[in-house]
């Protein structure tokens, strides 16, 4: 389930829809928390799948750390791809923001994270300062020790915040994942 203050948006060109936070969300909000509406569809079920929905399944679900795609059931779909994201995905089943979310700012992932393929290339349109022009395989690889730092320092700020989504996390979501991240950031030093 998608935090109440990220709402879908019509957005210009080349973007279509995205999801904009209507209030401040500060570094440490959980964004997104996987609940029992949202279907995960194993990998090998999806590659059987005819080619419509397979193009459907690679447009709105993300593949997840198993290899299954996780469809969300609500507008957490429309969540567009960033060189500069504000929120990264754990494989806990959340994501958080990494930094401070201001309102009216689009709420994004860099869609590397998510366990992409190499036939998953996409030109990139994003428009930052650091965007690559096209997702590549090995993205994934090469920036995730950044990202793994970003969550690594919001995951203490969880505790301190109100979060609205809390009771959907699974029980021991944040403590793996702090344990998870402190190992990770501590191996590539």
């Amino acid at each position: 389930m998608i935090h109440p203050a990220a709402q879908l948006a019509t957005l210009p060109d080349p973007f279509g829809f995205g999801i904009i936070a209507t209030r401040p969300l500060p570094r440490g909000t959980l964004l997104w928390v996987q609940d029992p509406l949202d279907r995960i569809l194993p990998g090998e079920m999806v590659d059987n799948l005819p080619e419509l929905f397979v193009d459907l399944t690679h447009r709105f679900a993300y593949r997840n750390a198993d290899g299954n795609h996780v469809l969300s059931w609500d507008d957490a779909r429309f969540v567009n791809h960033s060189c500069e994201p504000n929120c990264g995905i754990t494989p806990f089943g959340f994501e958080i923001a990494m930094r401070d979310i201001a309102a009216g700012e689009q709420v994004t992932n860099d869609y590397a994270m998510f366990h992409t393929r190499g036939f998953e290339r996409f030109t990139c349109c994003c428009g930052t300062p650091s965007c690559r022009g096209q997702l590549a395989e090995g993205d994934g690889e090469r920036l995730r020790p950044a990202w793994d730092r970003a969550i690594a320092e919001a995951l203490p700020l969880v505790r301190q915040l109100p979060q609205v989504l809390a009771p959907l996390l699974a029980p021991g979501a944040l403590e793996r994942a702090t344990a998870h991240y402190q190992e990770s950031c501590l191996a590539v030093r």
